[in-house]
């Protein structure tokens, strides 16, 4: 019963490589039915997310070798042979053309599933690990930490993302904070927009001892007393995208108008928001404190 069963595989193995089954039967079962079933099951075998074939490798290899080298060569052999048989016999050329056409098509689906097969043998990446790195360096670009007193706290650096949830959970820890002191360049106005948020939320005060520029003039207003020490200072300019690639939905005059609408919100004069973005975004406009109070940026002063 075997040596029949392997004597008739052998046949028909065989028979297609010399171009023995008639071209339709080759071209649409050997050919197109074999090569659908192959991707089809490197599709259903493909590792799941976190998964690869790192440890089997050498297997994955042989096995991608054999269905996308050895089992298309004899295919693609088949198919011309069966093609060229044919020709002799019908003289019809157009269905051999299409055929041919197939078989250039199909070698670059062969090459590109071959490659797929290889890559599923690297190292799948560790997407835990690699986000907790992304935080831990976007974290290492501010800090939130409280005065002495427990009275405040002192957010320092970029406005990055997770910052938002930074401050939620500083303020949990330290329930006495009346105000946050705010020194930054500014940075994620979506951040920005959530740090206002929050500290309007927890009625908080803001205040500005050195610089507060950009988007943290949006965190700066969310305060209900706003107010600025001897050397502080407010920096505006119209906004713009930092990044070398593009990014979608991302449109810098209608982030600057739903900035507009916050700080109207927070009772600042129509003449100030009139030219708080007229400034390019290469230059930064600094306004003059008593500009800052008269516009209600500001609400005080402090020594």
């Amino acid at each position: 019963m075997r040596g029949t069963l392997f004597h008739t595989v052998s046949r028909y193995l065989t028979g297609h490589w010399r171009g023995e089954h008639g071209f339709a039967w080759s071209f649409w079962i050997n050919l197109v039915l074999v090569r659908v079933v192959v991707f089809g099951l490197q599709e259903l075998l493909r590792p799941g997310k976190g998964q690869d074939f790192h440890d089997d490798q050498l297997l994955v290899l042989l096995l991608a070798l054999f269905f996308h080298g050895v089992l298309f060569v004899w295919q693609a052999v088949g198919v011309i042979r069966a093609a060229e048989a044919h020709i002799r016999t019908s003289g019809y050329m157009a269905p051999v053309w299409g055929a041919q056409l197939i078989l250039v098509v199909a070698s670059f689906w062969v090459v590109t599933y071959a490659i797929d097969a290889w890559h599923m043998t690297f190292p799948a990446p560790d997407d835990l690990r690699l986000q907790t790195a992304y935080e831990a360096e976007r974290a290492g670009k501010y800090s939130i930490e409280p005065t002495s007193d427990g009275q405040s706290l002192i957010l320092n650096g970029s406005l990055e993302l997770g910052i938002t949830r930074h401050l939620k959970r500083q303020l949990e820890a330290y329930p006495g904070v009346k105000q946050v002191i705010l020194a930054s360049a500014g940075g994620n106005i979506y951040e920005a927009r959530g740090l206002s948020n929050t500290i309007r939320q927890n009625g908080l005060n803001t205040l500005v001892m050195s610089e507060c520029s950009s988007a943290c003039t949006t965190v700066f207003i969310g305060g209900i007393e706003r107010q600025l020490a001897a050397g502080g200072r407010l920096g505006f300019h119209q906004y713009r995208i930092d990044a070398d690639y593009a990014v979608l939905n991302a449109a810098p005059l209608r982030e600057q108008d739903r900035d507009r609408a916050i700080f109207l919100q927070a009772g600042v004069a129509a003449w100030f928001l009139d030219i708080m973005f007229d400034s390019r975004p290469s230059d930064m406009w600094y306004p003059e404190v008593a500009e800052l109070i008269d516009s209600h940026v500001a609400t005080g002063v402090v020594p």
